[in-house]
């Protein structure tokens, strides 16, 4: 339902706009690869797998976060959904969108920055606590909304990293920022002296997960960081020709 209403927005929206505006060709290449992988993660057989395996249940809650939300985030998937309602509701709906991307410029990125990646860092822990992990794992209703949490917290998150109006000096910072919680989380569990959770009484299985959780997350940061910083040089490069050259030499 949400890739047909994501595909419905931006095909109303090029009609209207013009093919490439409002969500480009590679924003809609980024949200359809988004929406295929929440659907993998999410399809009955890796659901199958996630409980009986700890370190599977983790696997697809990283995908969730450093995959399908960096991805639904560089594709553009908010004014697309939008373009999607009716027309009754739409204008309103863009405007409200317009605030939101105006409410991200200048300093206000930093409140998005720091803001969102306490938002996600909150919702990871949270729902690694073992009452509520316990609870998602008995009830759909209750493991459902917490994939929702998890990635609309990590689709905030990158779409405040990823945006323009960041700077990318500041993205780097946030970003290292936001590695933190995961790596902790990662570390917390692989340094257990027990199980945490009573459906995975094998601790082998809990430190592999930790594993999982503290090598992944953090392999993502890290390229991340490494792309945005390579483009804040280039930026630079691009201001004071021969500046970078001359302070590397």
């Amino acid at each position: 339902m949400v890739a047909a209403l994501y595909v419905s927005g931006v095909r109303r929206a090029w009609r209207v706009a013009g093919r490439g505006r409002v969500v480009s060709r590679r924003e809609l290449a980024c949200g359809l690869a988004g929406l295929v992988a929440l659907a993998v993660a999410l399809s009955p057989s890796v659901d199958q797998r996630t409980d009986h395996s700890l370190t599977a249940h983790m696997t697809q809650h990283v995908v969730l976060m450093v995959v399908v939300g960096p991805l639904l985030a560089l594709g553009a998937v908010v004014p697309a959904l939008v373009w999607s309602l009716p027309r009754r509701v739409r204008g309103r709906g863009l405007s409200v969108w317009r605030q939101v991307r105006a409410s991200h410029r200048g300093a206000g990125w930093t409140r998005w920055g720091l803001g969102s990646a306490a938002a996600q860092a909150a919702v990871m822990w949270v729902w690694h606590a073992p009452v509520l992990y316990r609870a998602a794992h008995a009830n759909e209703l209750v493991h459902g909304f917490e994939h929702i949490m998890f990635v609309a917290s990590s689709t905030v998150f990158w779409w405040a990293v990823s945006s323009r109006a960041a700077g990318r000096f500041g993205a780097v910072l946030v970003l290292f920022v936001g590695a933190l919680p995961g790596t902790a989380l990662g570390a917390a569990m692989l340094l257990a002296p027990h199980a945490w959770y009573a459906p995975y009484p094998s601790l082998a299985d809990q430190q592999l997960a930790g594993v999982v959780m503290w090598s992944c997350t953090g392999l993502a940061y890290v390229v991340a960081s490494a792309a945005l910083f390579a483009a804040w040089l280039a930026g630079q490069e691009r201001l004071h020709p021969g500046l970078v050259a001359g302070s590397v030499r």
